[in-house]
């Protein structure tokens, strides 16, 4: 339960990973990672994030059969990288990139991972601690629930290191 904060939904849940932590831990020369496949909740706050502190966003490409070219990524990995951002599961594709396998090779170059769960926790049982991320975001209009009510999960240490939004 420490580690939940409840926001008014996904989009407000990664602005706070964007602003609250990233414009606190990134500066030129850092890198941000995204994916070809992210939704613009999880693209655009890197965007700006990136321009304010000057760090680099570069995408991890898909494969010809809508999957994350995990090749590509180990190979733009380093310890530039400072946070990795990837959905849990495509809203366009359905793509469900391997979460888990994904945290670990960013956890051995020291990257943060935030997660846009809108799509993959309505679809299947998820386990924050057992993902690996160290956040998470998704609705609760997309399980059924009211609209303006979000969660963002985030390990204890890294909220932490986050500033707050608003």
């Amino acid at each position: 339960p420490n580690e939940v904060v409840f926001t008014r939904g996904t989009t407000t849940a990664l602005n706070v990973v964007a602003f609250g932590w990233g414009l606190e831990h990134l500066g030129p020369g850092d890198r941000i990672l995204s994916t070809e496949i992210e939704h613009h909740a999880n693209l655009v706050p890197w965007q700006m994030v990136a321009k304010r502190t000057g760090a680099t966003l570069d995408h991890i490409p898909m494969t010809d059969d809508y999957r994350l070219d995990l090749k590509a990524y180990a190979a733009k990995l380093g310890p530039d990288v400072k946070i990795v951002a990837v959905t849990g599961m495509s809203n366009v594709l359905g793509t469900m990139p391997p979460v888990r396998k994904i945290a670990d090779l960013a956890h051995k170059h020291g990257a943060k991972v935030v997660v846009d769960a809108a799509q993959l926790v309505p679809h299947s049982k998820v386990n924050v601690t057992s993902l690996g991320a160290d956040f998470l975001a998704f609705s609760g209009h997309k399980m059924l629930g009211p609209t303006g009510i979000g969660i963002l999960w985030g390990r204890m240490d890294a909220l932490e290191e986050t500033e707050p939004f608003e």
